[in-house]
């Protein structure tokens, strides 16, 4: 029973929607193309049938972070699985290959470079494939936001398999004419087609447009400050997510700025110390998109409108996969179009010079412009804006939407001069699956935490497999010991420790605040381990 192995190898009693007709469809020898939101568990479709096969399956992933994030969870849940792309050294991926032809390997992550690897041709062409899975699958396709060339790759080197796989295409952007492409491009054979659940209730979704570069800047910062947890904030330009992170810095924000014109060794020490809490927001260029795997953010802050609703709701979407209340909020201006239509215009002058004819680029351009002509719409809107995603996105639930989400500023009636009381307020408003802690019950995120530590998981491993910081981690099982929860404080914090912080807390005078007590610690002494003294005193 397919539940037994989700519960066994993913600690979940159930499927969310649409999740077990996917695993299904692939554990019975078809091929799948899966429409799904971002959060909305694509990679367990593929992961549960790759886990219960004999033989090895492989998943096309397009970023780096992605995939050691993914593989991470994987190892941490005992699942024999590894990665192979270019941030290893020739030793570490000639290991990794012959580990893979030993059999070692349950699943394997690679980019779809990697395919034009000599090396790995010859190796792919001997094995015996169950699964070939394509993530992003939207890259694939001419028509989607982020057309990647080495996608077109995968279709000729599944010919060198021995026997076909089964081939499944996921993604969480795809229009119903990027489907079609998905399933031409990739020559699957009759798949079954998913098109589930791209609505995210939790989500809240509010635009602000025709704002002034700096009332725009001012404003996020306004809300970034109002809401309690960390966030992500785009900016169109490399130039304007250093700005805006110095502003926000100026202005007592923890923030960082992310781009692709950083090394790899500074922008994934940034993206670390973003997982871990180190600072609140993390400024960044859509080359941040699909590549933060961080659950409970709970704001997106687009400052300046993105090209695209897929480039939108992928990058909207990265907040709030915990299951709890999130916000998703446009700051629009009137230049964001110019902007947009310069880039459009360079990119015609690019596949001109590239070859390409005057035909097959007006049919790009003009695919270009509509989805930002989409894009203006959604902004100008007076009725429901999560309706107009969901028509878009082609989501089979819109026969039954009543015009009124209650989830965003349209269907809210919310007026943004209402500046101090807003509803984009994390601290006001509180989610049906808050800790409660009278009761001495939990819900929620905290719960899951709690059970995967009640089956011996270690707090490391746990923020692997749910894709949070350690920290985190830690914060929820001292919120779980508060609530009357089993935390063995002591297995982290030694009894000298714990002497320290409580003359710590004698010298500050209160518990109340952590940065007081902070001061009379060692370095070596967490905040975390502040929170556990704490709680354990308070405990009695």
């Amino acid at each position: 029973m397919l539940e037994t192995s989700l519960k066994k190898y993913f600690n979940f009693s159930q499927f969310r929607s649409g999740q077990k007709e996917i695993v299904e469809s692939i554990m019975a020898g078809r091929d799948v193309v899966a429409l799904m939101p971002t959060g909305g568990g694509k990679s367990l479709c593929f992961q549960l049938p790759a886990i219960l096969s004999d033989q090895i399956s492989i998943v096309i992933s397009p970023l780096i972070a992605l995939m050691q994030d993914q593989v991470d969870g994987l190892v941490a849940r005992g699942i024999s699985a590894t990665y192979i792309n270019s941030a290893l050294s020739f030793d570490e991926i000639s290991q990794r290959l012959s580990d893979i032809k030993a059999g070692k390997i349950k699943i394997v992550y690679i980019a779809p470079e990697r395919f034009g690897n000599h090396q790995f041709q010859k190796m792919f062409a001997s094995l015996e494939v169950f699964l070939l899975a394509v993530d992003e699958a939207h890259c694939v396709s001419q028509w989607g936001h982020d057309f990647r060339p080495d996608y077109l790759n995968v279709r000729q080197y599944i010919a060198l398999l021995p026997k076909r796989p089964i081939v499944a295409a996921f993604t969480a952007t795809a229009t119903p004419e990027v489907k079609d492409d998905i399933i031409e491009r990739l020559a699957l054979q009759r798949p079954a087609v998913f098109v589930r659940g791209f609505d995210r209730p939790n989500l809240k979704f509010f635009v602000r447009a025709n704002l002034k570069k700096k009332e725009r800047a001012q404003e996020a910062l306004r809300i970034a400050k109002s809401i309690k947890g960390s966030g992500i904030i785009y900016a169109i330009t490399r130039k304007e997510t250093e700005e805006l992170a110095k502003f926000f810095k100026v202005n007592g924000v923890n923030a960082s700025a992310y781009h692709a014109g950083m090394a790899g060794d500074k922008r994934g020490k940034i993206q670390n110390d973003f997982m871990e809490n180190k600072f609140k927001v993390i400024v960044a260029t859509v080359a941040f998109g699909m590549g933060v795997d961080k659950a409970d953010i709970r704001f997106v802050i687009h400052v300046g409108m993105p090209a695209s609703p897929e480039g939108y709701y992928q990058e909207a979407g990265r907040a709030g996969r915990d299951g709890e209340q999130a916000f998703c909020i446009l700051l629009h201006s009137k230049s964001d179009a110019s902007l947009h239509n310069f880039f459009i215009m360079t990119s015609k002058g690019d596949m001109q010079a590239q070859g390409k004819n005057w035909e097959d680029c007006k049919k790009v351009i003009d695919v270009k412009y509509a989805k930002l002509n989409k894009m203006k719409e959604y902004v100008g809107l007076q009725t429901c804006r999560r309706l107009l995603l969901l028509e878009y996105f082609g989501d089979p639930a819109v026969k039954n939407h009543s015009g009124n989400c209650n989830g965003c500023d349209v269907c809210m009636n919310y007026k943004w001069d209402r500046a101090t009381q807003s509803e984009v307020d994390g601290e006001k408003k509180t989610s049906k699956k808050r800790v409660k802690r009278a009761s001495g019950e939990i819900f929620g995120t905290v719960l899951e935490t709690a059970e995967l530590y009640k089956q011996g998981y270690a707090p490391q491993a746990i923020a692997k497999m749910r894709s949070l910081g350690v920290s985190t981690i830690f914060n929820h099982l001292v919120e779980w010991y508060d609530a009357g929860g089993e935390f063995r404080i002591e297995d982290f914090l030694s009894h000298k420790e714990e002497a320290q912080i409580l003359k710590a807390i004698e010298k500050a005078g209160s518990m109340e605040k952590l940065s007081p007590i902070k001061k009379y610690l060692p370095a070596e002494i967490s905040y975390e381990q502040i929170r556990m003294a704490i709680a354990k005193k308070k405990r009695g």
